[in-house]
């Protein structure tokens, strides 16, 4: 199943809130997005791609992407929807036979190995329209979302992303736990609150494991 997954970060936002590019505020010892990528790099896909925009050449000066192809999309400004279809498109074009497309953002640190490997593993065995993450009463991303779902995300628009789908067909999509996906990071006040939580940390290393 895996070899006909794609991958899709993204990563395009200006991080008005935060005031500089969160993608690279220093965690555990490397930029925040760092840890994405080399999870991503861990898995046998048939590709993974990396939408940047807003300080697209200083996020890609430090980051090592690894495995993943990075683009840059022109339009980001008009919102995630963009990223998120410009990003689909290219992932198209590197696997087109690709099958379904797992979805992750940058500023979510406690993603996992284990979290993943749930998600394909749901995902291969209960074959919903979307296998998502679920955090409080939200289902969210990370999520895997099947081709027959594509031609939609290629027509999302303005700052409405997956989550809209999700929505849309809650009937036909599987949740997994990820209680610790609630936390994104989008103000120096949250990253202030990451740095202060080492005891939960070895539940993002569960990757390793």
């Amino acid at each position: 199943m895996r070899n006909k997954t794609g991958v899709l970060i993204l990563a395009a936002g200006s991080s008005s809130r935060m005031g500089r590019p969160k993608q690279l505020l220093p965690y555990r010892g490397k930029p925040l997005l760092q840890h994405t990528l080399d999870l991503v790099s861990e898995l046998l896909v048939c590709g993974s791609v990396l939408v940047l925009g807003a300080s697209n050449e200083a996020i890609s000066t430090v980051i090592d992407p690894g495995t993943t192809r990075i683009v840059v999309n022109p339009d980001w400004a008009s919102g995630m929807a963009s990223s998120l279809v410009y990003g689909l498109q290219k992932s198209l074009e590197y696997c087109p036979e690709m099958d379904q497309l797992l979805i992750l953002l940058s500023d979510q640190p406690y993603i996992n190995r284990s979290l993943l490997v749930k998600l394909f593993d749901t995902h291969h065995s209960e074959r919903p329209l979307i296998t998502a993450s679920q955090y409080g009463q939200t289902n969210g991303v990370p999520a895997l979302f099947s081709k027959l779902l594509f031609e939609e995300l290629l027509g999302l628009e303005g700052d409405r992303g997956a989550n809209r789908l999700i929505k849309k067909y809650s009937g036909q999509c599987v949740p997994v736990p990820f209680e610790l996906g609630a936390v994104d990071i989008d103000t120096p006040e949250e990253y202030a609150g990451l740095l202060e939580q080492p005891d939960i940390y070895p539940y993002f290393e569960g990757h390793k494991h």
